[in-house]
């Protein structure tokens, strides 16, 4: 589905509700990577009922065990068209057998993508249409074209002095590296070796992504408490990821009621987030 306006297209997938394109309507110039198998097959998945990976791929609830594979089952379901015009489209994804199994929540989970100017705004919506609260966590990962890599950095809203967990199959291990040079994070083509930088604590809710001296975008994500940066080693792009939820760190007991970073959404609720992409 393609949704424009006098300066930006976006393409967006019923498959995992993703993002596949967004470009500049005069120059033509593609923003989003371009999912190139080899490398990584995805261009911007959607994350849903979880952020991250699980311990073992499990997790408790009562005296239940489920499976649920990492960030979720959103990214590899078919969405429903909810509403379609020239500059808007929402997606709708609702419980199943399948989903069930993972999953035993009736809920309806919606993105929502909308054109104003040169922004693209990205909305995200569940809503627990079940008798019981419903622990979930729900996060973007767009992949951003970056190339060469080694001339690109983010510059974030204020200098920031957090370090970044490490990572080791998916897990935080609580062992924290630094990742900042006052408000940059300086991009090369070995900083991803030991898996994704992830931040709980940072002043900023907005970054901008420059190749040599040139704003190529800038992501704003408030009501989001924790963002993920990453990329494959030495690939050409990178993932700018806002999250309501974190992957589980190594001494979690995986009671999902218990996790860090998961939100209760109680009967009939609904919880909204935004995030936005801007093209400079």
């Amino acid at each position: 589905m393609i949704i424009k306006n006098e300066f930006l297209q976006a393409s967006i997938s019923t498959k995992g509700a993703e993002l596949n394109s967004l470009k500049d309507m005069e120059t033509g110039k593609e923003y989003m990577w371009q999912a190139q198998p080899e490398v990584w097959p995805r261009h911007a998945p959607v994350l849903f009922p979880i952020v991250g990976r699980l311990i073992e791929n499990q997790y408790k609830m009562e005296d239940e065990i489920y499976t649920l594979s990492q960030h979720g089952f959103a990214r590899d379901s078919e969405f429903d068209v909810v509403k379609w015009n020239a500059s808007e489209v929402e997606l709708s994804l609702k419980p199943s057998e399948k989903t069930f199994e993972q999953y035993p929540f009736v809920f309806d989970f919606r993105l929502n993508y909308k054109l104003e100017g040169k922004q693209l705004f990205q909305t995200f919506k569940v809503t627990n249409h079940g008798g019981n609260a419903m622990p979930v966590s729900f996060g973007a990962h767009p992949a951003f074209i970056a190339e060469p890599v080694e001339q690109c950095w983010l510059q974030f809203e204020y200098a920031e002095i957090e370090e970044s967990d490490t990572v080791e199959n998916g897990i935080r291990r609580h062992e924290m590296r630094p990742a900042f040079n006052g408000n940059k994070i300086e991009l090369s083509k070995t900083i991803f070796d030991r898996d994704a930088l992830i931040f709980k604590q940072l002043k900023s809710k907005e970054v901008t992504l420059f190749q040599k001296e040139t704003p190529l975008l800038k992501v704003r994500f408030p009501g989001f408490p924790f963002l993920g940066i990453w990329s494959k080693p030495a690939a050409n792009f990178v993932c700018i990821e806002p999250w309501c939820g974190i992957a589980d760190g190594q001494h979690h007991n995986q009671n999902i009621y218990e996790k860090e970073g998961i939100m209760l959404v109680q009967t009939n609720e609904t919880i909204e987030r935004q995030m936005v992409v801007e093209v400079l």
